[in-house]
């Protein structure tokens, strides 16, 4: 049976926004999502926020770290902080990643979170980036119990109602 549900697509496509909008009348929920940092209008980095509403800064692009998507400087140690507050639910959450993506994939601690949310029975709602792939990633796209969903512009809307139906059964 698929229960874990990978939302996919173009940068800017609208992945996370989909997310957010499924999972903001969802009373039962554990995860995270990927905010953008803006400054003047430009965006110089994101932080993640829990579903209690707990924020910690993932990347900047003033900070100096060992590790660097792009000209943002990624923070394992704040992410690595955040994950066991996400890591303890029950059988009635659905479960939420704002993404498996390049800037996470750097903490071993997180990769061992996506494992636990798709191996636990619970549904899982995760974004991952169509243009960006590990082996890490490429094993959880082709996983049996996974979903793939894309959203382009044009499918937008039809994607929500469709997402919100499968989450519903």
């Amino acid at each position: 049976m698929s229960k874990n549900i990978l939302i996919t697509g173009m940068p800017k496509s609208g992945k996370s926004t989909l997310l957010k909008k499924v999972i903001s009348g969802l009373e039962n929920k554990v995860g995270f999502v990927t905010n953008e940092i803006r400054e003047n209008g430009e965006r110089i980095g994101f932080e993640i926020e829990t579903h209690l509403g707990e924020k910690t800064t993932l990347a900047d692009a003033n900070f100096q770290t060992d590790f660097q998507v792009s000209k943002y400087f990624v923070d394992i140690d704040n992410l690595d902080k955040i994950i066991p507050k996400v890591s303890e639910f029950n059988n009635k959450n659905i479960l939420f990643l704002d993404e498996i993506g390049q800037m996470q994939l750097f903490s071993e601690s997180f990769k061992n979170l996506v494992l636990k949310y798709f191996d636990s029975p619970n549904t899982c709602i995760a974004t991952v980036s169509k243009i960006y792939s590990d082996e890490f990633i490429d094993k959880i796209k082709k996983r049996n119990d996974v979903i793939l969903i894309e959203i382009t512009e044009e499918n937008r809307d039809l994607t929500e109602k469709h997402l919100t139906e499968l989450i519903g059964k």
